[in-house]
């Protein structure tokens, strides 16, 4: 049952620049020595995910890749770290003792135990194993693909705990676990279909098991227009909600869905999902992670989740809705980002160091990696932050220009004291490219945070808040593939 390979090559390019550095020290001042914008009539404040970039044409002047600052000695350790990435994340895939196609969540087997096919972490594992094999094909890559085909197909049909396709973890040897968990997990499918769509077009298609992956795409897809609107447990397994994060794989999961089986029945859910994800933004300023709470972690009071900036890398749509340059998520990023400044004590070294602040889940976190005590960073939620940095700067160069709106004015003002609701930043000015150049030099800060932590390149789950050193689940495939898009939007080709 195996895929015929369509070579694909991309070129994958790494460069770079270093911390949170304001528009004043980027950009050239005018002659009053403030520096200048480009006044519009203001921009709407799109607090329902929309774009605060503009859809003029892509004029931009500034540099190829969002990472190309000149800090070689980044530079070089990113390459470094994504060929260690790389082979960290393939050697959790097929591990001894388990069936082709079992990606390992991680090769811990004990405090905690994690060898486990996560339907979630394997979806969006293979997205980092596409980009892989897009920037260099190999039959082993293109074989790791296919398995994750065959496993999952073979997931589908096991009986499961929850009878439904949400079932979210499986042994190594297929079978579904049937142990007490958070269940169901109904972003699972959503991530499946949208990763069954990328490999059947990244490998191409046969009579045999073309017509196998169109099956399973559709039965994923018909179990998400189905249970949409039903609270489930969310990617972090703790509470049963209406789960932002959940919400949008499922909207990209229907839309990809709908395209390639060219079924338009799926796009009248996608778009109410659409509608329901507009809610998620209330007076507070920023997304709020869950709706419509089903009980469960009444600590968790906040609404702030780095989750939220996940969902906008691996599921939006590039549409402006909940993009990563989107007002919305710069907004949330920034809440998020000042929430975690006095979480723990190893972010008093960010300033000094040049630094970001670590990241972990959520603020009012308490799982240490082995159990519940006081939480740690994470090093996928401190990654996230640079790709969506990385991301948004690819957004804005396409727009040609970046708006400023009420909910984004913040986070731009980081940047530009002077930014406010209606500025505009034109492509092709020097005010447009030293935010871009802000914006990257912030990014970077987010890797060399990573690079601090990672001791000898492995990354496990978390690292520790007081000491920095590595704990939780050693070398979570999560971790590789998250540093691998991460790699990848820094580098100016986001995964896809």
């Amino acid at each position: 049952m195996k895929l015929s390979v369509l070579a694909a090559t991309l070129l994958l390019t790494l460069a770079t620049p270093t911390f949170s550095v304001p528009i004043e020290q980027a950009a050239e001042s005018s002659g009053d020595g403030t520096p200048t914008t480009t006044a519009s009539a203001p921009a709407e404040s799109s607090s329902d995910g929309s774009a605060s970039s503009s859809s003029a044409a892509p004029t931009a002047s500034s540099s190829s890749s969002p990472g190309d600052g000149g800090d070689s000695d980044l530079a070089a350790w990113i390459e470094e770290e994504t060929a260690f990435a790389q082979k960290g994340m393939f050697a959790n895939f097929n591990p001894e003792g388990s069936v082709p196609g079992f990606i390992a969540a991680s090769p811990s087997k004990d405090q905690p135990d994690y060898f486990y096919a996560w339907t979630r972490d394997s979806s969006l594992t293979i997205r980092s194993a596409l980009h892989v094999y897009n920037t260099s094909p190999s039959e082993e890559v293109a074989g790791y693909l296919e398995d994750f085909v065959t496993f999952q197909v073979n997931a589908m049909g096991q009986k499961t705990e929850c009878d439904c396709l949400g079932e979210p973890k499986f042994n190594a040897d297929g079978s579904s676990f049937t142990g007490p968990w958070g269940r169901p997990q109904n972003d699972g499918p959503a991530e499946r279909a949208s990763a069954m769509v990328l490999v059947a077009e990244a490998l191409g298609d046969n009579s045999t098991i073309g017509e196998e992956i169109k099956a399973a795409i559709k039965k994923d897809l018909d179990y998400v227009v189905e249970t949409w609107q039903t609270p489930c447990f969310d990617l972090w397994e703790e509470i049963s909600s209406v789960s932002f994060f959940t919400l949008m794989v499922m909207r990209k999961g229907l839309t990809d869905g709908a395209k390639f089986l060219g079924d338009d029945s799926y796009t009248s859910t996608a778009s109410e999902i659409e509608a329901k994800l507009k809610t998620f933004v209330g007076d507070k300023g920023y997304i709020e992670a869950s709706q419509d709470r089903d009980g469960g972690l009444d600590y968790k009071t906040s609404g702030l989740d780095t989750s939220t900036l996940i969902a906008a890398n691996v599921a939006s749509l590039g549409d402006g809705f909940y993009t990563p340059g989107s007002d919305a998520i710069l907004a949330t990023s920034l809440a998020i980002k000042e929430s975690m400044a006095d979480l723990y004590a190893i972010n008093a070294d960010s300033e000094s160091e040049g630094i970001s602040y670590a990241i972990g889940r959520y603020p009012e976190d308490k799982y240490d990696g082995i159990g519940n005590s006081i939480a740690n960073p994470w090093f996928l939620c401190t990654l996230a932050f640079a790709e969506t940095y990385y991301r948004a700067i690819e957004e804005w160069k396409s727009a040609g220009s970046i708006e400023v709106t009420a909910t984004s004015a913040a986070f731009f003002k980081q940047f530009d004291s002077g930014a406010a609701e209606g500025t505009t930043y034109k492509a092709d000015s020097e005010e447009f490219d030293a935010v871009i150049k802000g914006v990257a030099a912030e990014a970077d800060t987010y890797f060399k945070r990573v690079q601090k932590h990672a001791i000898n390149n492995e990354m496990s789950e978390q690292f520790n808040k007081d000491t920095g050193e590595e704990t939780g689940a050693k070398n979570l495939t999560w971790s590789y593939a998250a540093f691998i898009t991460a790699a990848a939007a820094y580098s100016g080709k986001p995964a896809a």
